[in-house]
């Protein structure tokens, strides 16, 4: 394999900006690969790569200083410049901005090369890099690939991160010191003499990073300056999640008397960003024997939950599932083995949330009480239930919940979750009175799913889903009125698949319908919303209605056979019974 490409996160952005044939702005630092992830990008959505008709979507790259011009064209641009470039530039155009890799990344980098790194040689190496795959490349290339890299390997390299050594010596401490802290309120700012500068983003009485991941290569540049500049803050700053951080940072730098003192600030981590949680997640375990046990669990619970928005590896979640179940009873323990194997299951990874099933499975023989048994039985099952429901097995949710009812008397932990779960197998069954009985008592999109089947006033409730946040609801409430809600549609967080057919039906568009085809397995169940959609395409177009009913009658014992018998009274050719069918496929 050659030491080049690596796919990241940030592809699937522009990949799905391309295909929607958006235009946008990709800027980077010169070595940051944006010409290679424009191209491969280009050429999986299929769009043409160079100048053209500025009315014509392409992907053009540019020169640095060409881009506010060339961004007013129907093109999707990208360009390198130096770092203070980029900078000035993302005060003029919106722009997505090439970011190095993580840590994380750069050690699943490596391994595809079979080499590996502790973390503070991949740390390292990452700020000698730059953070981009070419020059990491170049340095495997220098080591002659050694397969375990080591600090020395590391340090007597010849690169260096000219892109952020030039900012540097332009602007010295001041920038240092700011990317340091990357965050401070007015009054902190004034406290640690910190002014608005090039770097900064000045929104809501407070000076944040433009750009966050700064923040750590001023860290490598300037260890022991760094630490001053912490030091410094940990005396000012009062916002428990962000002192919480720079506590962490400061022990990663080798200064650990503040550790006990962190440990207090731990609930600090649930308001936290996904990857600010997870960082310091990952911190309590490292200082775990320091902590105690109440603070891990808490830490292993806020990770399970920012996982939910990160990039992450199976072997890590089973590993956290593992950890967890060894400070159970504590609540927080249980909550994170329910987390990780829902997420392993949520992302179709089946297979491989049966490590987390079993671990779940083995607190049952764990379990020092009644209550403990009975809460453990209680995430499995529900574990169980989410595995079946995405099977198709409807009837065996019920069972397994209607288990788990019944000894809410007893353990009343996870009620909600249990109701709601069962409530929409009720739902998916067409037991709308078993469903509308069990939902009584609950909140949330499944109680409103259910109101939108049953309701006859579809816009007295499009109204009140909009005002209670159910956006898809709404959506779909003005699909079924006959609306033009396009750019609604547009903006949900849908499978592209799906999405598609509900613009299908909104723009009676037959070549829309038959480009979703081609990307749907034939085992799909969505393939019934499919064909019922077509139908409705068919019926509108003049098709023989005879015909078509026979079809739908057909299509209607195929839902019953694919094990949601609920979807059958919807499967009409009309605008009001498909809105309301979706529900079926979400």
């Amino acid at each position: 394999m050659a030491c080049s490409y690596f796919p990241r996160s940030i592809d699937r952005v522009v990949i799905s900006a391309l295909e929607a044939r958006r235009r946008g702005v990709l800027l980077g630092v010169r070595g940051s690969g944006v010409s290679t992830t424009l191209k491969r990008a280009a050429s999986i959505a299929g769009v043409l790569l160079g100048r053209g008709d500025c009315r014509e979507f392409r992907a053009v790259e540019v020169d640095i200083g060409e881009v506010a011009e060339a961004a007013g064209c129907n093109w999707y641009v990208a360009a390198t410049g130096s770092l203070e470039e980029v900078l000035r530039l993302m005060d003029e155009v919106e722009a997505l901005v090439m970011p190095p890799l993580t840590v994380g990344e750069l050690g699943d980098f490596l391994a595809t090369f079979s080499q590996a790194a502790e973390r503070g040689v991949l740390e390292r190496l990452l700020y000698v890099t730059g953070g981009f795959p070419g020059a990491v490349c170049r340095a495997l290339e220098e080591l002659n690939y050694p397969g375990k890299i080591t600090a020395e390997h590391v340090e007597g390299l010849s690169l260096k991160p000219t892109w952020f050594i030039e900012f540097v010596e332009r602007y010295g401490r001041r920038f240092l010191r700011d990317a340091v802290l990357a965050y401070v309120t007015e009054e902190e700012a004034k406290e640690l003499g910190v002014e608005p500068a090039l770097w900064h983003d000045r929104r809501g009485g407070r000076l944040a990073l433009k750009l966050p991941w700064l923040q750590f290569f001023a860290v490598h540049h300037d260890p022991k300056y760094a630490v001053e500049v912490l030091e410094r803050a940990v005396e000012v700053v009062r916002d428990p999640g962000r002192l919480l951080y720079y506590y962490a940072l400061l022990w990663r730098l080798g200064v650990d008397r503040y550790v006990e003192r962190s440990a207090l600030l731990v609930d600090a981590i649930y308001s936290l960003p996904p990857p600010a949680a997870a960082e310091l997640g990952n911190y309590f375990l490292e200082v775990a024997p320091r902590v105690g046990k109440d603070v891990e669990a808490k830490a292993i619970h806020a990770l399970s939950l920012a996982l939910r928005g990160l990039e992450y590896r199976v072997e890590d979640v089973v590993y956290l599932a593992q950890r967890a179940a060894r400070l159970a009873p504590r609540r927080e323990a249980y909550d994170a083995v329910y987390n990780l194997g829902v997420l392993l299951l949520s992302s179709g990874r089946l297979r491989e949330a049966e490590a987390v099933l079993a671990i779940a499975e083995d607190l049952l023989f764990k379990a020092g009480s009644d209550e403990e048994w009975l809460r453990a039985k209680r995430i499995l099952h529900l574990l169980m239930a989410y595995r079946e429901a995405l099977l198709g097995n409807w009837r065996e949710v019920v069972r397994l919940l209607e288990d788990e009812l019944f000894t809410l008397k007893f353990v009343p932990d996870y009620s909600s979750l249990v109701r709601r779960n069962l409530g929409w197998a009720y739902i998916m069954l067409g037991r709308y009175s078993d469903a509308k009985r069990i939902l009584r008592r609950t909140s949330g999109f499944q109680k409103w799913a259910l109101l939108f089947l049953k309701t006859r006033n579809l816009a007295k409730f499009r109204e009140k889903a909009r005002a209670a946040g159910q956006d898809l609801l709404a959506a779909l409430a003005g699909v079924a009125l006959g609306l033009d809600v396009a750019e609604e549609v547009e903006k949900l967080d849908l499978r592209p698949e799906l999405k598609e057919l509900i613009l299908a039906v909104l723009r009676q568009d037959q070549r829309r319908l038959a480009a979703v085809a081609a990307r749907i397995d034939p085992m799909d169940k969505l393939f019934i919303l499919y064909y019922a959609v077509e139908a409705y395409l068919q019926v509108a177009a003049g098709g023989d209605r005879r015909e078509i009913a026979q079809f739908l009658t057909r299509l209607r014992s195929l839902a019953a056979e694919a094990g949601i018998p609920g979807a059958a009274p919807y499967i009409k050719p009309d605008r009001k019974a498909l809105a309301r069918l979706v529900v079926f496929f979400l």
